[in-house]
């Protein structure tokens, strides 16, 4: 007997829709984000894009971003859930997001990719910044 999946499909998200499976995802990646939903959630209202994957009424992925709408765009999250990573979610997710903000319009896209995932986005054409000769910052709570 064959199982049949539904297809996965890249929608803006919907809060009043999409937001429990959102957070779902978060909790399933043990991100911190999850342990303060309202916040999550303010968060999500406040960015200038976001979108979900799913699969059928299930929230499986989520990315957000953040722009200025003319130079810069901010990759903000990236997420799939962990049982559905490595089939194309993620690099889904990304293209949605770099699609919405063209580099023929846009200066620079970027994102902070935590250690580990440097391949998977090498493999989506971002480049470290290091390679321009420029450095990165961030300051944090936790230093």
């Amino acid at each position: 007997m064959t199982t049949v999946r539904p297809p996965i499909t890249i929608v803006e998200a919907d809060l009043d829709r999409h937001f429990t499976g959102i957070v779902e995802v978060y909790r399933a990646n043990e991100w911190s984000h999850a342990q303060n939903p309202e916040r999550l959630r303010t968060a999500i209202e406040l960015s200038s894009y976001a979108v979900v994957a799913t699969e059928g009424e299930q929230v499986v992925g989520f990315a957000r971003a953040m722009s200025d709408g003319a130079f810069a765009v901010y990759i903000a999250d990236i997420l799939v859930l962990p049982e559905l990573q490595r089939q194309g979610i993620g690099r889904s997710l990304v293209k949605e997001l770099l699609d919405r903000y063209p580099m023929e319009r846009f200066h620079h896209q970027v994102l902070v990719a935590e250690r580990g995932a440097e391949g998977f986005y090498r493999r989506l054409g971002l480049v470290p910044v290091g390679s321009f000769g420029l450095t990165a910052f961030i300051r944090t709570r936790d230093q």
